[in-house]
């Protein structure tokens, strides 16, 4: 698993920046940027690398786990999908 950390690290090795703190501040950038772009738009696309998406689960009826009985209301809610492009899922894959 790679931490945020580990990405500063290898984002500052990359592009040769010896400021670890001014590399935290661009992925920062970055990932603040792409929030708020999803509050605005539903679907965000990125050429070779894919495409986030916010949906949407239906409003829906749920047994409660503590009392068979009893159905709970659970209320629709937002989250956001990733999907990989088709080039970089084949960059991914390696051939035994």
């Amino acid at each position: 698993m790679t931490t945020k950390q580990d990405l500063i690290i290898f984002y500052s090795e990359l592009n040769k920046i010896k400021d670890f703190n001014e590399a935290e501040k661009r992925i920062d950038r970055f990932i603040n940027t792409l929030f708020e772009a999803l509050k605005f738009n539903d679907k965000i696309a990125f050429m070779n690398f894919g495409t986030f998406e916010v949906r949407e689960t239906k409003e829906r009826d749920i047994v409660d786990p503590k009392d068979s009985s009893n159905i709970i209301r659970a209320k629709s809610k937002r989250y956001v999908k990733f999907k990989v492009s088709k080039s970089l899922e084949d960059s991914l894959y390696i051939e035994n």
